[in-house]
């Protein structure tokens, strides 16, 4: 079989739990999708590094750096942020900028995006510095239909219901671009069918990254729907690389001591020299997904600037969830999910796609 045929499998891997609610849109205007990024550390106040809390409408991240460097008067480079925020949202999150920038935040003067308070620190704001991000979203039937209480009642049952079990950890459709031609092209790099020198030299490191990573989120999206077809993707296997539930350490499960195998998930793969490595049965059927999607595990040791390997888990936990019927008959969720985790992908465990 050939990469088209598996992409299906990549884009729109099959869920754990059925429907419970028609197709949904979930955002018709700004409002209807809200984020708020749940930081790791909070600014203390002192330090280089000025801590803006902004709140963003309709922008995507990158023309938000855009967009603060021209007015701020420094290079994007400068810039700090946690993580990447949708676009087509309200979404809050901290941006740093140099201190020396203070004089000029009156000239942001910009609808879009809204300074809610300024602090200091000592270092800039980098990828990875938040604990997770809490969502506000607002259910619509694509039908245009009313839902109603029963419906929204069943909504927060399901939450509950990830909240104790999970959720496959799959990574969102808008990792792979449109049609997933962003993994086409991280796979075709990886393989060393096409180079960077295709992007424009100032796009280079941007877009080996992007398509790096691409390639490996789809290593790991056919590798976790093949468990939950298999029905494993919630049990440790002998070989499997593990973590805890609230901990995301990867070690060996048949490495586990007394440690009961309920309390532990297993860890997919997302190829590179740092990856730890399964064993066994699992170490076969992972490099059989390597194969299967036309690739090795030294086509990433060959990136290992971009492709630097890690593990991920194959189940993720939401927290402080709800679900309300608006005064519109459209139903509200509300819900935390850790760093790294699709929105869009728990939904899917809620609404037909």
């Amino acid at each position: 079989m050939s990469l088209s045929d598996h992409l299906a499998a990549i884009l729109n891997p099959p869920r754990r739990y059925p429907s419970i609610l028609p197709a949904v849109t979930f955002n018709q205007t700004c409002e209807d999708f809200e984020v708020e990024e749940i930081p790791a550390y909070l600014p203390d106040g002192q330090g280089e590094h000025l801590y803006l809390w902004i709140e963003k409408r309709d922008l995507p991240a990158a023309e938000l750096l855009s967009r603060l460097a021209r007015s701020l008067n420094v290079s994007s480079r400068d810039i700090g942020v946690a993580g990447q925020k949708d676009r087509r949202a309200v979404t809050r999150q901290f941006v740093s900028v140099p201190r020396t920038a203070e004089p000029l935040l009156g000239n942001i003067d910009d609808d879009r995006i809204r300074i809610l308070s300024v602090s200091a620190h000592g270092n800039k704001l980098r990828t990875g510095h938040l604990n997770g991000n809490r969502f506000q979203i607002v259910l619509r039937a694509e039908s245009g239909e009313a839902f109603d209480a029963a419906q929204a009642d069943a909504v927060a049952e399901r939450l509950q219901l990830l909240v104790t079990h999970g959720f496959p950890n799959y990574f969102g459709p808008q990792r792979f671009g449109h049609e997933g031609s962003t993994a086409i092209d991280g796979i075709a790099f990886v393989k060393g069918e096409i180079s960077a020198k295709q992007w424009k030299f100032q796009q280079r490191h941007f877009m080996t990254k992007m398509v790096a990573s691409a390639a490996q989120s789809a290593v790991l999206n056919f590798s976790l729907a093949a468990r939950l077809t298999a029905g494993t993707c919630a049990s440790p296997l002998s070989g499997d690389v593990v973590c805890r539930r609230e901990g995301v350490r990867p070690f060996l499960f048949d490495d586990r001591g007394e440690t009961p195998a309920d309390q532990l998930i297993p860890m997919g793969p997302m190829p590179g020299e740092k990856m730890v490595k399964a064993t066994g049965d699992i170490l076969l059927a992972e490099a059989e997904v390597l194969l299967q999607l036309g690739l090795t595990a030294e086509d990433f040791l060959r990136h290992r600037k971009v492709t630097s390997g890690t593990r991920r888990s194959y189940l993720a936990y939401p927290s402080s969830t709800a679900a309300a019927l608006t005064s519109d008959c459209a139903i509200r969720v509300t819900f935390d999910l850790s760093a790294g985790s699709f929105a869009t992908v728990l939904l899917a465990e809620i609404a037909a796609s």
